[in-house]
């Protein structure tokens, strides 16, 4: 398109207000793929309705983070998650918190003012290899 077109083009549209909203679940969606990719994350701590939901869910169930938006889009991510033993819980929460402001921002533009994490288990490799192929017994 050369300057004349794009001028006419502006023009043209100059009295509409366009917009774009991001869900909630999109921005979950984010934070949960950092934190599959986070050394010493092992999991999000999931519910019992989650654990339900998984079985009906896209594979992109997002249970276990929680978004808060306000108005001037800022968001807060607030997740439970399970630390892998001898992972240094600083160490894991600084990467975390480090790569979802900058991956949330970097694809729709949102801040992300705070990163919450509730570390609500800890355990090894190995526990948790166990704790799961127990659970998938049980299903």
């Amino acid at each position: 398109m050369d300057k004349i077109e794009n001028k006419d083009v502006e023009a043209q549209y100059a009295n509409e207000v366009s917009e774009y909203k991001i869900n909630d679940n999109v921005i979950a969606k984010i934070a949960k793929k950092v934190l599959v990719k986070t050394d010493g994350v092992l999991e999000l701590k999931k519910n019992v309705f989650s654990s339900i939901a998984d079985n009906f869910s896209d594979g992109e169930n997002t249970s276990g983070i929680s978004i808060d938006v306000d108005d001037a889009k800022n968001a807060v991510v607030n997740t439970k998650i399970i630390l892998e033993y001898g992972k240094k819980a600083q160490e894991v929460f600084t990467s975390l918190d480090r790569n979802i402001k900058k991956e949330v921002n970097n694809l729709t533009g949102i801040k992300v003012q705070a990163v919450k994490a509730e570390i609500v288990d800890v355990l090894t490799k190995e526990e948790f290899k166990e704790k799961n192929s127990k659970d998938e017994e049980e299903k």
